[in-house]
């Protein structure tokens, strides 16, 4: 069974993306028996469309997306576990 932690860390990376449907489905699984779960990737969701929305028309080099990209995943894994 997935903790909270678990599908906070799968739902702050890239993991939920490359995810098999086993681990989809355990992932599914937990969101149905734990709102608060549920209410984080939603949150983390809509997080993400903001940022698109706002950036989309924007230019920035490969090496400032690279750069907030690897701030990002080391603040949502402070323990570096799980970075890319």
């Amino acid at each position: 069974m997935l903790t909270c932690r678990d599908i906070a860390r799968t739902v702050s990376s890239e993991e939920l993306e490359r995810a098999g449907f086993g681990r989809r489905t355990a992932i599914r699984l937990h969101y149905f028996m734990c709102p608060p779960c549920r209410r984080y990737a939603a949150q983390i969701r809509a997080i993400g469309e903001c940022a698109r929305q706002i950036f989309r028309n924007q230019t920035v080099d490969k090496s400032t997306l690279e750069r907030l990209r690897g701030a990002l995943l080391r603040a949502a894994n402070p323990d570096g576990k799980g970075t890319a």
